[in-house]
């Protein structure tokens, strides 16, 4: 074992690592939290078109309705 081999394993294990905390940090940032003055009551049915699958938002934290998706694809209003 040379000390090419040495130096190529350390900086191999140190980028290794570095990935790993970085993706460590991105996952254990929570998302912020939502304001309670964005958050609408709405009383909305939608339907998958795929494999017809129903829900209703009781609330929504948007001004604006916009469908959930579900099978890949947007939601229709029922």
């Amino acid at each position: 074992m040379g000390a090419l081999d040495i130096i190529i394993a350390v900086v191999l294990g140190i980028s290794i690592w570095r990935v790993a905390i970085w993706g460590l940090r991105m996952i254990a940032n929570p998302p912020p939290e939502v304001d309670p003055s964005d958050i609408v009551e709405v009383d909305q049915d939608f339907r998958c078109t795929v494999c017809g699958a129903e829900i209703t938002m009781r609330t929504a934290n948007l001004s604006e309705l916009v469908p959930p998706k579900h099978c890949r694809e947007e939601m229709v209003e029922a």
